[in-house]
């Protein structure tokens, strides 16, 4: 009597935990060839190629069994010999185990049962405006297989994978479609990003407060450009008093609240997130902070110092923290406080995305590696396999690191790698992050829209979806030349050259040309060169027009000519100064001294009575 092998059990797909015989012990000799064919809406079609080859003349399969962590599995169907074979699932809440009993016997050695097993799922894609990605869980139990191949198929009009990993071995294409192939996958998944740039449109509202009797003043983080994000403020109400660049690279802006009273600030915005570098935004300096312990970031614990000698490169440290911490959906119930690295390991199961973030910088800079915290927006269609973990509104935070050997910095994502059962986020950043604040001299400030609230606040302050397109960033900066006084008396010779952002972008490589006759020496003039300017932002510059002889003030003409490098557009006005005999910039010092005195009275007054928001944890 022939000896039947009734079950087959694999297991394929994302998050499984099973044992299987040893290549060198089982009956059969395996080759699975899978398509997915991916629509333009995200579903995914799914045909598994199965050729099962007997190799003793004894067993052979009656019944095959597979077992998904797909949350949604649809349109199932099997055939074996042209003909359909039924199939069962059992869905436990946590799995779905599908069956398939063949109804006739393939017996013999060397004899192939082939079949295949087809159906549909939304869950290996995510379509966002015009970016689709693909993931490709790696294969559990590998060995089981003589040959694994993978052919996927997606719309023409996302072009040909951005980014790829592991490089394909083919690329080919169709009328409508783009036909990726790997022939000899083995165990390995596959991540894919369709799309270069991404947009999204997002609006944030910042509430603030202020509760005394005094003038109070509040600073506040708008989202800045950074390498690989480009922002438009198309409305931003109130215009802050001033908006200027801290040394992380935050946009900070400064409002003015009077006695009483509360301001809530209305921000709408377009990000444009891209993979290649933004042309004309440049790199973060690296700062000595950047290495340096702080709260939350213990890197002279010795448990720290402990896992750092036993690591060689960056990409370890973040395979640590992965494997290391769990993320707790239950943790976000009750709102919890940042543990900081040194209490994540104390309780790795408990974490969420501050653990991961944390744990990852402290390592890092343990190991003498520049590391900062980004907090912002993530935009996910999973909560559960790609969590936002600050309950502050709907926020996220991930890490980022000084890549020495590039000379840039990288974003990565422990927190989204560890909930996806593995999707690289070290190698392969997505375009999905949208950074609010970036946290390096400080661990905690300044702080992301979302968290400007009272506590008694339950608004909703985040909202982002996705675009379509970017607007056409067109410069619009003017100058003017104020003149100076000293006791409300006109100084001959000394200006203030104002320079204005009318629009919603920041500009870089400004240079500002100012033309004069040669009877007349210009002082200050390099301060024109400017680094960047920020949306809305005015920049107030002293000027000095001298006379060359020794005369009485001048009626001269000056033309100031703005330019941005890498753009043709160039604005040129004319103004009508008197310049100034020598020595006049002493007077200017005056000037300065003068209005020190009377700004330390105020700045005292408003300092004093600084309590104008009041963060919800």
């Amino acid at each position: 009597m022939l000896n039947k092998l009734h079950k087959l059990l694999f297991a394929l797909l994302l998050l499984l935990s099973f044992k299987t015989a040893t290549a060198a012990e089982t009956p059969f000799s395996t080759s699975l060839h899978t398509t997915y064919s991916v629509s333009k809406s995200g579903v995914t079609k799914v045909e598994r190629e199965f050729k099962i080859t007997n190799l003793t003349a004894t067993q052979y399969i009656t019944e095959y069994s597979l077992k998904s962590h797909l949350s949604t599995i649809n349109n199932i169907s099997a055939k074996s010999n042209n003909k359909d074979v039924p199939t069962n699932i059992i869905d436990d809440g946590l799995s779905k185990n599908i069956t398939l009993k063949f109804d006739d016997e393939v017996v013999g050695e060397g004899k192939v049962r082939a079949f295949t097993l087809s159906y549909e799922t939304n869950d290996l894609t995510s379509v966002v405006g015009q970016v689709l990605e693909l993931h490709v869980p790696k294969l559990a139990d590998s060995e089981t297989y003589t040959n694994r191949s993978v052919t996927i198929k997606t719309p023409l009009s996302y072009g040909k994978a951005t980014r790829i990993n592991p490089e394909p071995e083919t690329t080919s294409y169709s009328d409508s479609e783009v036909i990726t192939s790997f022939p000899d996958l083995k165990g390995s998944g596959i991540t894919a990003l369709f799309g270069s740039t991404q947009v999204f449109t997002s609006t944030l509202r910042y509430h603030l407060e202020n509760s005394s009797s005094s003038i109070g003043i509040a600073q506040i983080a708008l989202p800045p450009d950074t390498t690989h994000q480009k922002m438009y403020y198309q409305v931003l109400e109130p215009t802050p008093e001033e908006v200027k660049v801290d040394p992380d690279g935050n946009w900070i802006a400064t409002y003015e609240l009077q006695p009483n009273t509360a301001l809530t600030i209305y921000l709408t915005m377009d990000t444009l997130l891209s993979l290649e570098e933004i042309k004309d935004v440049p790199q973060p300096a690296v700062l000595s902070s950047h290495t340096k312990n702080q709260k939350y970031w213990e890197t002279g614990n010795s448990n720290i110092l402990d896992i750092v000698s036993e690591k060689n490169t960056v990409e370890e440290l973040y395979q640590y923290v992965v494997k290391t911490l769990s993320y707790s959906e239950a943790e976000l119930d009750n709102i919890p406080p940042r543990k900081g690295a040194v209490e994540a390991l104390s309780t790795p199961a408990e974490s969420v995305c501050q653990e991961f973030t944390d744990l990852f910088i402290t390592l890092a800079r343990a190991k003498g590696v520049p590391a900062r915290r980004l907090t912002g927006f993530a935009y996910s269609e999973d909560s559960e396999l790609r969590p936002l973990s600050l309950q502050t509104d709907i926020l996220h935070a991930w890490p980022e690191y000084y890549d020495q050997e590039r000379q840039r910095w990288r974003s990565v994502d422990p927190t989204w790698e560890n909930t996806t059962g593995g999707v690289d986020y070290f190698n392969n950043f997505d375009l999905n992050h949208i950074v609010f604040a970036i946290n390096g001299e400080s661990s905690t400030t300044p702080y992301a829209a979302g968290s400007y609230k009272p506590e008694d606040f339950e608004t909703k302050d985040v909202e982002v979806s996705s675009g379509t397109t970017f607007p056409a960033l067109i410069p619009n900066l003017t100058a003017d030349l104020i003149p100076q006084k000293l006791f409300n008396v006109t100084i001959p010779g000394s200006y203030l050259a104002r320079i204005v952002n009318n629009t919603g972008a920041a500009w870089y490589s400004l240079k500002t040309d100012i033309g004069i006759d040669d009877s007349v020496t210009i002082l200050n003039k390099d301060a024109t060169n400017i680094p960047v300017i920020l949306p809305y932002q005015s920049l107030d510059i002293p000027i000095f027009f001298i006379n060359n002889k020794l005369e009485l003030p001048q009626d001269r003409t000056v033309q100031i000519r703005l330019s941005i490098l890498n753009h043709e557009e160039k604005t040129d006005q004319n103004f009508s100064i008197k310049s100034g005999p020598k020595g006049v910039q002493l007077l200017d010092k005056t000037i300065v001294a003068i209005g020190l005195v009377a700004g330390f009275t105020i700045i005292t007054l408003i300092a004093g009575s600084l309590l104008v928001f009041r963060r919800r944890r």
